[in-house]
Protein backbone atom coordinates (compact mmCIF):
# COMPACT_ATOMS: atom_id res chain seq x y z
CA UNK A 1 0.00 0.00 0.00
CA UNK A 2 1.64 3.23 -0.94
CA UNK A 3 1.53 6.03 1.20
CA UNK A 4 -1.18 8.17 -0.40
CA UNK A 5 -3.57 5.06 -0.34
CA UNK A 6 -2.51 4.91 3.55
CA UNK A 7 -3.61 8.62 4.22
CA UNK A 8 -6.90 8.10 1.99
CA UNK A 9 -7.49 4.60 4.64
CA UNK A 10 -6.73 6.95 7.67
CA UNK A 11 -9.03 9.73 6.74
CA UNK A 12 -11.89 7.47 5.92
CA UNK A 13 -12.18 5.91 8.79
CA UNK A 14 -11.98 9.84 10.12
CA UNK A 15 -14.95 10.02 8.53
CA UNK A 16 -16.56 7.33 10.52
CA UNK A 17 -15.51 8.10 13.73
CA UNK A 18 -16.86 11.90 13.18
CA UNK A 19 -20.56 10.31 12.11
CA UNK A 20 -20.04 12.27 8.45
CA UNK A 21 -22.55 10.53 6.33
CA UNK A 22 -22.85 13.27 3.32
CA UNK A 23 -21.13 12.08 0.26
CA UNK A 24 -19.05 15.59 -0.77
CA UNK A 25 -15.73 15.05 1.08
CA UNK A 26 -12.98 17.18 0.70
CA UNK A 27 -9.49 15.70 0.99
CA UNK A 28 -6.32 17.40 0.72
CA UNK A 29 -2.33 17.06 1.73
CA UNK A 30 -0.53 20.27 2.59
CA UNK A 31 3.36 19.58 2.30
CA UNK A 32 5.41 20.71 4.28
CA UNK A 33 6.02 20.84 8.48
CA UNK A 34 2.95 21.69 9.95
CA UNK A 35 3.18 25.48 11.00
CA UNK A 36 1.87 25.67 15.06
CA UNK A 37 0.26 28.68 15.31
CA UNK A 38 1.78 31.28 17.86
CA UNK A 39 -0.03 33.20 20.63
CA UNK A 40 -1.94 36.76 19.30
CA UNK A 41 0.25 40.31 20.04
CA UNK A 42 -1.69 42.75 21.74
CA UNK A 43 -0.72 46.31 20.54
CA UNK A 44 -0.69 49.41 22.84
CA UNK A 45 -4.08 50.63 21.74
CA UNK A 46 -5.77 47.09 22.86
CA UNK A 47 -6.30 45.89 18.83
CA UNK A 48 -5.75 42.10 18.82
CA UNK A 49 -3.33 40.86 16.05
CA UNK A 50 -0.94 38.07 14.61
CA UNK A 51 2.50 37.48 13.89
CA UNK A 52 3.18 37.97 10.59
CA UNK A 53 4.92 34.38 10.01
CA UNK A 54 1.55 32.73 11.12
CA UNK A 55 -0.15 35.06 8.26
CA UNK A 56 1.87 33.92 5.72
CA UNK A 57 1.93 30.27 7.07
CA UNK A 58 -2.03 31.10 6.62
CA UNK A 59 -1.79 32.25 3.34
CA UNK A 60 0.39 29.17 2.13
CA UNK A 61 -2.04 26.41 3.67
CA UNK A 62 -5.22 28.52 2.29
CA UNK A 63 -3.89 28.20 -1.30
CA UNK A 64 -3.32 24.27 -1.00
CA UNK A 65 -6.92 24.48 0.26
CA UNK A 66 -8.03 26.44 -2.59
CA UNK A 67 -6.52 24.69 -5.10
CA UNK A 68 -8.34 21.16 -3.44
CA UNK A 69 -11.74 22.90 -3.43
CA UNK A 70 -12.10 24.92 -6.86
CA UNK A 71 -13.10 27.72 -5.45
CA UNK A 72 -16.17 26.17 -3.67
CA UNK A 73 -17.23 26.37 -0.10
CA UNK A 74 -19.41 24.28 2.23
CA UNK A 75 -22.49 25.64 3.48
CA UNK A 76 -23.55 25.36 6.84
CA UNK A 77 -22.15 22.98 9.52
CA UNK A 78 -19.01 20.95 8.50
CA UNK A 79 -16.93 18.11 10.08
CA UNK A 80 -12.83 18.67 9.67
CA UNK A 81 -10.62 15.91 10.67
CA UNK A 82 -6.77 16.71 10.30
CA UNK A 83 -3.68 14.47 11.03
CA UNK A 84 -0.18 16.72 11.95
CA UNK A 85 3.05 14.97 11.50
CA UNK A 86 3.96 17.30 14.20
CA UNK A 87 2.46 18.30 17.70
CA UNK A 88 -1.46 19.41 17.43
CA UNK A 89 -2.02 22.36 14.83
CA UNK A 90 -5.86 22.39 14.52
CA UNK A 91 -6.31 26.40 15.15
CA UNK A 92 -3.57 26.55 12.10
CA UNK A 93 -5.88 25.09 9.41
CA UNK A 94 -9.01 26.24 11.06
CA UNK A 95 -7.80 29.75 10.66
CA UNK A 96 -6.25 28.93 7.08
CA UNK A 97 -9.98 28.03 5.62
CA UNK A 98 -11.64 31.11 6.63
CA UNK A 99 -13.02 32.39 3.53
CA UNK A 100 -11.90 29.77 1.24
CA UNK A 101 -13.43 26.53 2.75
CA UNK A 102 -16.02 28.37 4.61
CA UNK A 103 -17.22 31.96 5.81
CA UNK A 104 -16.00 31.29 9.54
CA UNK A 105 -14.25 28.55 11.08
CA UNK A 106 -17.49 28.80 13.77
CA UNK A 107 -19.15 26.48 11.11
CA UNK A 108 -16.91 23.54 12.65
CA UNK A 109 -19.00 21.41 14.60
CA UNK A 110 -17.29 18.42 15.14
CA UNK A 111 -13.29 17.86 14.72
CA UNK A 112 -10.79 15.75 15.04
CA UNK A 113 -7.04 15.94 15.33
CA UNK A 114 -3.96 13.41 15.49
CA UNK A 115 -0.30 13.79 15.72
CA UNK A 116 1.74 11.70 14.16
CA UNK A 117 5.97 11.43 13.35
CA UNK A 118 7.11 10.96 9.63
CA UNK A 119 10.40 12.96 10.14
CA UNK A 120 11.55 12.04 6.55
CA UNK A 121 7.65 13.54 4.55
CA UNK A 122 6.02 15.81 7.10
CA UNK A 123 2.85 16.99 5.96
CA UNK A 124 -0.87 17.58 7.02
CA UNK A 125 -3.80 15.54 5.66
CA UNK A 126 -7.68 17.50 5.64
CA UNK A 127 -10.52 16.15 5.45
CA UNK A 128 -13.72 18.65 5.73
CA UNK A 129 -17.11 17.14 4.73
CA UNK A 130 -20.94 18.57 5.91
CA UNK A 131 -22.15 17.45 8.99
CA UNK A 132 -25.45 16.91 10.99
CA UNK A 133 -25.74 18.95 14.20
CA UNK A 134 -28.16 20.44 16.38
CA UNK A 135 -25.97 23.58 16.31
CA UNK A 136 -27.04 26.53 14.24
CA UNK A 137 -24.05 27.77 11.53
CA UNK A 138 -23.26 29.42 8.53
CA UNK A 139 -26.23 29.37 6.22
CA UNK A 140 -28.25 26.62 8.27
CA UNK A 141 -28.31 29.99 10.99
CA UNK A 142 -31.52 31.38 9.98
CA UNK A 143 -34.56 32.03 11.68
CA UNK A 144 -38.14 33.13 10.39
CA UNK A 145 -39.35 36.29 11.18
CA UNK A 146 -42.29 36.56 12.77
CA UNK A 147 -44.15 38.89 11.28
CA UNK A 148 -43.97 38.48 7.70
CA UNK A 149 -42.46 34.73 7.71
CA UNK A 150 -38.76 35.68 5.88
CA UNK A 151 -35.56 33.95 6.40
CA UNK A 152 -33.09 36.11 8.84
CA UNK A 153 -29.48 35.40 9.87
CA UNK A 154 -29.35 35.02 13.82
CA UNK A 155 -27.61 37.86 14.93
CA UNK A 156 -29.55 37.89 18.70
CA UNK A 157 -31.56 35.17 19.87
CA UNK A 158 -33.65 38.31 21.81
CA UNK A 159 -34.26 39.41 17.72
CA UNK A 160 -37.66 37.77 16.30
CA UNK A 161 -38.64 40.27 13.17
CA UNK A 162 -36.16 41.25 10.31
CA UNK A 163 -36.27 44.72 10.00
CA UNK A 164 -37.58 48.04 11.35
CA UNK A 165 -41.48 48.11 9.71
CA UNK A 166 -41.78 44.44 10.83
CA UNK A 167 -41.00 45.67 14.37
CA UNK A 168 -43.12 48.32 14.29
CA UNK A 169 -45.83 46.61 12.71
CA UNK A 170 -45.43 43.61 15.47
CA UNK A 171 -45.82 46.17 17.80
CA UNK A 172 -48.65 47.93 16.56
CA UNK A 173 -48.23 50.92 15.03
CA UNK A 174 -49.22 51.68 11.98
CA UNK A 175 -47.10 51.50 8.74
CA UNK A 176 -46.73 53.58 5.52
CA UNK A 177 -49.86 53.49 3.80
CA UNK A 178 -52.33 52.11 6.48
CA UNK A 179 -55.36 54.28 6.88
CA UNK A 180 -55.06 56.74 10.25
CA UNK A 181 -57.05 59.24 11.77
CA UNK A 182 -55.90 62.85 11.32
CA UNK A 183 -54.85 64.27 14.81
CA UNK A 184 -56.81 67.91 13.82
CA UNK A 185 -60.26 66.62 11.90
CA UNK A 186 -60.29 62.94 13.02
CA UNK A 187 -60.91 62.23 8.87
CA UNK A 188 -58.93 59.07 7.89
CA UNK A 189 -55.97 59.21 5.65
CA UNK A 190 -53.31 57.37 4.05
CA UNK A 191 -49.95 58.66 5.57
CA UNK A 192 -46.68 58.83 3.18
CA UNK A 193 -44.52 59.65 5.98
CA UNK A 194 -44.27 58.21 9.21
CA UNK A 195 -43.60 61.63 10.78
CA UNK A 196 -47.59 63.11 9.61
CA UNK A 197 -49.98 63.19 12.13
CA UNK A 198 -52.69 65.73 9.65
CA UNK A 199 -54.53 65.12 6.59
CA UNK A 200 -54.17 68.12 4.52
CA UNK A 201 -51.93 71.79 4.45
CA UNK A 202 -55.70 73.18 6.06
CA UNK A 203 -55.85 70.90 8.92
CA UNK A 204 -51.80 72.09 9.61
CA UNK A 205 -52.83 75.40 9.21
CA UNK A 206 -55.82 75.31 12.01
CA UNK A 207 -53.59 73.40 14.25
CA UNK A 208 -51.00 76.00 14.32
CA UNK A 209 -53.31 78.84 14.66
CA UNK A 210 -55.11 77.27 17.46
CA UNK A 211 -51.87 76.39 19.14
CA UNK A 212 -51.08 79.90 18.96
CA UNK A 213 -53.74 81.72 20.13
CA UNK A 214 -53.89 79.09 23.00
CA UNK A 215 -51.00 80.24 23.74
CA UNK A 216 -51.54 84.14 23.43
CA UNK A 217 -51.47 86.13 26.74
CA UNK A 218 -54.47 87.61 27.91
CA UNK A 219 -54.77 91.30 27.02
CA UNK A 220 -55.07 93.65 29.85
CA UNK A 221 -56.88 97.15 30.29
CA UNK A 222 -55.32 100.72 30.06
CA UNK A 223 -53.60 101.88 33.08
CA UNK A 224 -55.20 105.53 32.22
CA UNK A 225 -58.76 105.10 30.98
CA UNK A 226 -59.23 101.80 31.96
CA UNK A 227 -60.50 100.63 28.25
CA UNK A 228 -59.87 97.22 27.13
CA UNK A 229 -56.72 96.84 24.92
CA UNK A 230 -56.31 95.41 21.64
CA UNK A 231 -52.11 94.85 21.96
CA UNK A 232 -49.56 93.76 24.53
CA UNK A 233 -47.36 97.05 23.48
CA UNK A 234 -47.33 99.03 27.01
CA UNK A 235 -50.49 99.58 28.67
CA UNK A 236 -51.93 102.51 27.81
CA UNK A 237 -54.44 102.95 24.48
CA UNK A 238 -53.61 104.64 21.29
CA UNK A 239 -56.03 107.95 22.31
CA UNK A 240 -54.19 107.92 26.08
CA UNK A 241 -51.14 107.45 24.55
CA UNK A 242 -51.43 110.23 21.75
CA UNK A 243 -52.55 112.56 24.74
CA UNK A 244 -50.00 111.98 26.98
CA UNK A 245 -47.16 112.41 23.69
CA UNK A 246 -48.66 115.57 22.73
CA UNK A 247 -48.61 117.33 26.50
CA UNK A 248 -45.12 116.12 27.23
CA UNK A 249 -43.93 117.83 23.57
CA UNK A 250 -46.21 121.32 24.16
CA UNK A 251 -44.78 121.15 28.17
CA UNK A 252 -48.14 120.70 30.08
CA UNK A 253 -50.04 117.92 32.28
CA UNK A 254 -51.96 115.17 30.63
CA UNK A 255 -55.59 116.50 31.25
CA UNK A 256 -56.78 112.79 31.84
CA UNK A 257 -54.75 109.74 33.77
CA UNK A 258 -53.48 109.37 37.07
CA UNK A 259 -50.89 112.51 36.42
CA UNK A 260 -54.21 114.76 35.54
CA UNK A 261 -55.29 114.19 39.42
CA UNK A 262 -51.96 114.83 40.90
CA UNK A 263 -51.77 119.00 42.10
CA UNK A 264 -49.32 120.75 40.21
CA UNK A 265 -46.38 121.84 42.38
CA UNK A 266 -46.05 125.18 43.48
CA UNK A 267 -42.31 127.22 43.00
CA UNK A 268 -41.50 129.98 45.51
Amino acid sequence: MTERQSDVRRMLDLRIALGLTDDRILFTTIPGAPWSKMRPRHGKNGRTYSAHEDVDAEERSGGYLRLASQGKTFDGNVGLACVFFRPNLLKHVCDAANGVLWKDDSQVTAILGITELDSEQPRTLVMVAPHVSTLMRGTDAVIECTVCGAEMPIVSHARKTCSRACTQRLRGYPQLGDTVPCAFCGKPFKRVSSYRKLCSPECRADSLRGRNKGRRRPLSECLTCGKQLTHHRGGQCRECWRESRTAQRIGRPATTGPSAEQPALELT
